[in-house]
């Protein structure tokens, strides 16, 4: 057997662990099979229209994509304003994270970002030996202050999540405002959008689409709302000098012809997004009251989860595991570094109501093993 050199901080990864994990389970008498409300995905599934969109593109597929994603990157430049050479899409938000750390970072400098927040940023920055610092939550939040003085001259990226995935909670316009105010031109603001369309439902929502700064690189997705997570489709948008160095790093295929094609479709079907949107209320407001009357804290949601917090980690993973016994799979959030939480997405209407009952029975039936 041959020995290969392998750097040591790709020994030091931990493989990832998706929260969407219907892995064999021995489930309770009469539950039949499980779904899942534990990877913020969209239950509505895919929109017909990007359903038909993607059987036209079919017929295709022996020719290799746009590298450009010029018809989907038009239609971004009209709907946000801004010019095509601002823009530029890759697989998913998280592969466009990959990007931004290996262009934008090197082993001489340090990402600034939070601890309990999208752990795609430490799997990015970790796997290419990358040096990551982190500053605490506040209140389940973004510690803007804290990020501020943990600022150093090494410093060269400063990743924010808002909504934060996965405490749901969100960072408003004037404490953004002030923080812009803060960073110093020469460190890298990548402010990660993923749940961008639910939390502009929420009075004081950052919209980091109306700053056109010189070192702000906005991030959004389609696989939330718009149902492509199957598909991993993203974009960055920012100054077209940061973008270009992005077509230098990222895949040149990327994303795919049917991804391409899908996000059109997906972006052009405003009724898809007005009913994800109403369905995604329905199912918060079903969970906010269930977990206020059982007394469970909860941060209070922004995006399409909430997290709920209970009395211990081992509490929280027989709470998991008893839900999902019933069908119902939920994240336990100890790979984002919170301990004692779970995360729990909105389903149909159908799936929350049915899951608000097996959590209210799950936690009867276990809460006087733990509650002190």
């Amino acid at each position: 057997m041959p020995h290969f050199r392998i750097p040591e901080y790709v020994k030091a990864l931990d493989p990832y662990k998706p929260g969407n994990q219907r892995q064999a389970v021995k489930l309770r008498e009469n539950v039949k099979e499980i779904f899942s409300l534990a990877s913020n995905e969209n239950p509505l599934g895919t929109s017909p229209k990007v359903i038909k969109a993607i059987m036209e593109t079919a017929t295709n597929l022996g020719i290799y994509p746009d590298p450009a994603s010029s018809e989907l990157v038009n239609l971004l430049a009209e709907r946000f304003n801004r010019k095509p050479s601002q823009i530029v899409c890759g697989h998913g938000s998280e592969s466009l994270i990959a990007h931004i750390v290996n262009a934008f970072s090197d082993i001489n400098t340090r990402v600034l970002t939070s601890m309990g927040t999208f752990a795609g940023i430490y799997v990015k920055t970790n796997k290419i030996g990358r040096k990551l610092n982190r500053v605490p939550l506040r209140d389940w939040g973004y510690d803007l202050e804290g990020l501020v003085k943990r600022i150093r001259s090494n410093t060269s990226i400063i990743y924010i999540s808002n909504p934060n995935n996965p405490t749901g909670s969100m960072i408003d316009k004037d404490e953004f405002e002030w923080f812009l105010q803060q960073v110093p031109e020469n460190v890298l603001i990548v402010l990660d959008e993923a749940y961008s369309i639910y939390g502009a439902q929420h009075q004081g929502y950052v919209d980091g689409l109306s700053y056109d700064l010189p070192n702000l690189l906005v991030l959004q997705t389609l696989s939330k709302t718009h149902g492509l997570a199957g598909l991993r489709v993203g974009y960055a948008i920012g100054p077209e000098n940061l973008i270009d160095v992005l077509y230098k790093v990222k895949l040149p295929f990327e994303p795919s012809l049917i991804a391409q094609k899908a996000a059109v479709a997906a972006l052009n079907d405003n009724e898809f997004i007005t009913e994800t949107i109403r369905i995604n209320r329905i199912g918060l407001d079903m969970m906010i009251q269930t977990f206020i009357k059982l007394n469970i804290d909860f941060i209070y949601p922004r995006a399409n989860f909430i997290m709920i917090l209970l009395d211990s980690d081992e509490f929280v993973e027989e709470f998991v595991r008893h839900s999902q016994e019933h069908g119902v799979a939920v994240r336990n959030c100890r790979p984002f570094g919170i301990s004692r939480a779970v995360r729990i997405s909105t389903g149909t209407p159908e799936q929350t109501e049915y899951a608000c009952h097996v959590f209210e029975h799950v936690y009867m039936e276990i809460k006087d093993k733990y509650k002190h």
